[in-house]
């Protein structure tokens, strides 16, 4: 795991960039490569390097240059098949001088160029620069597991791990991006799109790949969601399926020269894990649980368990209201960003926790998006279709039933018609929805934002480009790709900022393209015993009827006490909301009514209100105080 920073003169110059300042910019990442650091200034490009050794410590400093100093390059991530690709290579008349898998990936560019990436399975966010050809070459993993932000700046070309990174360069000018602030206060997510909260940094998406010469930037998807579904295999054969390339997802990420350990949450994804993981180990291995210090932090007693019954080398890291809120603020100054979730501040607390014993965790981001742990929302998109058919009058079964569920839309809707798939995701997803932002922002700045138009464009496009499928398969693949790179992000820079590499064997891509071919069914389904399957999917949900995940928790069955593997979904524990309203009274206030980046923004008065009585707002003042606290460090005059 690394810190990679690249900057290339797109007119044959050399940078214009003193090395102070390349390693400054350089060492905003430190925490992201404690253990090595590199330079190389040469012809028109800049590039930088800070490493996390991970494997074949001794060797794999970077950047790294080709025998013949044709090629230079810089790599952050794992290859989990790299002993797979290193024989491949060989036999093509390759040779490798270290055990390190970056010598393998520059070996797989100078073979394969472009389609590299095809070859590759594991996490990576790299740019190759070809020296004689005077072309950059930049990738980013299918799932973006690692991260990758760009500009320009003066006819230079910027690639690095962090956004830290380049607004630390001296010629960059901060200027906050509006839509990415309004996606943020709905969603939690940093990004939209491309677009990330500063304006003109922007981020490779997941499975891109860029390549840079003289005159273009060509930005093109080299990996997406398989077509076919098996329609012959059975619920047992796919839960093998899922036991077996789980089990070789966790086997190839298991592989590392620091010892590796896990997060468990307690439930069944991490509980999952850990016991396959067991499985292969035999040995015990270190393992965190993570919360707030309430009464009702109910995680710990299920990881608990989950360790005894596995006999793991079990800790806890909890946090009081003061101490998160010291561990919040540096976050936000790691992130150069306002923290997303209030559970970030937990992993990274976690993180710290269990680096003195391990260098590696795995954790369960991904399960629930891959197999369908959401149960309201990966069954929303049937609500969708089947309001259509209400809409236009052709509802599939009796009018009794055509009655009940047009009642049943109405009651978790207010409503028993979308006007697109996009705004029925954002009646259900939102945060602040749009509604409440147009009394939140300051007019003239509402006026800029279009009414929220360029975000509901965002997931219109998503929506569109999977053309003609059922909405809840569309879905399916939304959820997979906006919220699990939100969730990866989070864990990134999460451990990242503890020195620690995590792993996410959920998202393997040979795991995910077996799981998006098996039947729907398989995943989520309503109880054969529920007598009105017809209702939408928040009174199923309440009924208990929606039966969420329903491969992992066969296999589960297999590894653990029931208890344990069927337990609902849960979380790390983070009770902001609570502390906002009895801890926190003081600190929302102040910051609230005197924010200069807030007066900006929103409307003072509601501003005002929100920070008196921040109990009446609950979870929406999260997000709004985050935004404060970030953008009055890089947007005002004392920043």
């Amino acid at each position: 795991m690394c810190g990679i920073l690249g900057i290339v003169n797109r007119h044959d110059q050399p940078c214009d960039i003193s090395a102070a300042e390349l390693i400054r910019m350089r060492d905003t990442m430190t925490s992201r490569g404690p253990d090595g650091a590199g330079v190389l200034q040469t012809k028109n490009i800049a590039f930088a390097h800070r490493r996390l050794a991970i494997r074949d410590i001794q060797h794999g400093a970077q950047p790294w240059v080709s025998d013949d100093g044709r090629f230079v390059l810089l790599y952050n991530g794992e290859l989990y098949n790299d002993d797979e690709l290193r024989r491949q290579l060989i036999a093509r008349g390759h040779r490798f001088i270290t055990n390190c898998d970056t010598e393998v990936v520059l070996a797989a560019y100078r073979e394969w160029e472009s389609s590299c990436v095809d070859h590759f399975r594991g996490m990576f966010a790299l740019g190759v620069y070809d020296l004689e050809r005077q072309k950059l070459f930049c990738a980013r993993d299918r799932f973006g597991i690692k991260p990758l932000f760009l500009t320009e700046l003066d006819g230079h070309f910027l690639f690095a791990s962090s956004i830290a990174a380049l607004i630390a360069h001296l010629k960059f000018v901060k200027r906050p991006n509006l839509n990415a602030i309004s996606h943020y206060l709905t969603t939690f997510r940093l990004t939209l799109g491309r677009e990330t909260l500063f304006e003109g940094i922007w981020q490779l998406l997941p499975g891109e790949r860029l390549l840079l010469d003289d005159h273009h930037v060509h930005v093109e998807r080299y990996w997406d969601y398989p077509e076919q579904t098996e329609t012959d295999i059975t619920y047992d054969e796919a839960v093998e399926r899922l036991n077996s390339l789980l089990d070789e997802s966790i086997r190839g990420q298991l592989l590392s020269d620091v010892p590796v350990g896990m997060f468990l949450s307690g439930g069944v994804d991490s509980n999952t894990l850990a016991g396959l993981m067991k499985q292969q180990r035999g040995q015990p291995f270190a393992v965190v649980c993570g919360g707030g210090e309430t009464e009702d932090a109910d995680d710990f007693p299920y990881s608990r368990a989950c360790a005894g019954h596995l006999q793991l080398d079990y800790d806890e890291a909890r946090l009081g209201p003061e101490n998160y809120l010291e561990g919040w603020h540096e976050l936000i100054d790691h992130y150069a960003t306002p923290v997303s979730t209030p559970s970030d501040v937990i992993i990274a607390r976690m993180a710290r926790h269990i680096k003195p014993s391990a260098g590696v965790v795995l954790g369960g981001e991904g399960a629930d998006e891959l197999l369908c742990g959401y149960a309201v929302q990966h069954w929303s998109g049937i609500d969708f279709d089947l309001a259509e058919n209400l809409h236009y009058g052709t509802w599939p079964v009796d009018a009794a039933t055509r009655l009940r569920y047009a009642e049943s839309l109405k009651k978790h809707y207010g409503k028993q018609h979308f006007a697109s798939p996009v705004a029925q995701y954002f009646d259900l997803n939102s945060l602040i929805p749009t509604a409440t932002k147009a009394a939140l922002f300051r007019p003239e700045i509402w006026q800029q934002l279009n009414d929220d138009r360029p975000m509901y464009d965002t997931y219109l496009a998503a929506f569109v480009q999977w053309g003609e499928r059922p909405t809840s398969e569309k879905l399916h693949r939304l959820l997979h790709r906006v919220n699990l790179e939100a969730l990866l992000a989070r864990l990134d820079s999460a451990t990242m900022s503890a020195g620690l590499e995590g792993r996410v064997p959920y998202t393997d891509h040979r795991l995910v393209e077996e799981m998006f071919r098996m039947p729907r069914s398989f995943r989520i389904d309503v109880d054969p015993e529920e007598p009105s399957p017809y209702l939408a999917a928040g009174e199923l949900h309440q009924r208990g009827s929606l039966r969420s995940k329903r491969m992992l928790r066969t296999l589960a069955d297999r590894l653990l006490p029931r208890q344990l593997a069927r337990r609902p979904k849960a979380s790390f524990p983070t009770p902001v909301q609570s502390w906002m309203s009895r801890h926190w009274h003081n600190e929302i206030r102040e910051k609230f009514q005197t924010s200069p980046f807030g007066r900006e923004l929103f409307r003072e008065e509601i501003l005002h209100a929100a920070g008196e009585h921040p109990e009446q707002i609950g979870m929406r003042a999260w997000p709004i105080w985050n935004l404060l606290e970030w953008g009055d460090q890089h947007f005002t005059r004392a920043a």
